[in-house]
């Protein structure tokens, strides 16, 4: 059985983002997590000083903790001018700090199956490639598998709910693709 792990990057709550979370994954044996209700601090380069990474006291830990026990790690997201949300961005961009600070980062990354759904309300369809091209870019440097995006078009508070076939599309994809 594959162990999931879904960070939804939304600010809004309820969100479409969240009615996919629940309407997907309930039922399912998969940690979900609303990255806004966590504190996970800014990353700052210290690469070209003798710290690296300068520590903080934040939730990052504890959340790149269980992406890293996961299999598969599910990142939704709603799009915001033509990119992940601000929360997403700054949970992976914390991943550089995971580099210097856990020696095998790299390593346990290799091979994690990553799904990707993001939702906007200006043809995603389209629009919201440079996210996939993101995600496409993260995993093969950090030698993980980008297995399927899901594009969904909404734009008010649980619009996402009325779309039934994007919905199923997605649970059907999880239930074929892995065994839950």
């Amino acid at each position: 059985m594959s162990k999931f792990v879904v960070f939804n990057g939304s600010s809004r709550y309820p969100g479409n983002s969240s009615v996919i979370v629940e309407k997907v994954f309930s039922g399912f044996d998969a940690e979900a997590f609303r990255l806004k209700d966590f504190t996970i601090t800014q990353y700052e380069d210290y690469r070209e000083t003798d710290l690296k990474y300068k520590p903080v006291t934040d939730d990052y830990d504890y959340l790149i903790n269980k992406f890293l026990h996961s299999d598969v790690a599910v990142f939704v997201s709603p799009v915001y001018w033509y990119g992940i949300s601000g929360t997403m961005k700054v949970f992976i961009d914390r991943f550089s700090e995971s580099l210097k600070k856990i020696p095998d980062f790299r390593q346990r990354c290799q091979g994690k199956k990553i799904v990707l759904i993001v939702i906007g309300g200006d043809n995603p369809q389209h629009k919201a490639n440079i996210i996939t091209t993101q995600f496409e870019y993260i995993c093969e440097f950090l030698g993980m598998s980008l297995c399927h995006t899901f594009k969904g078009e909404a734009d008010r508070a649980g619009e996402i709910k009325e779309q039934h076939e994007f919905i199923l599309s997605i649970k059907n994809y999880f239930e074929s693709n892995f065994i839950i």
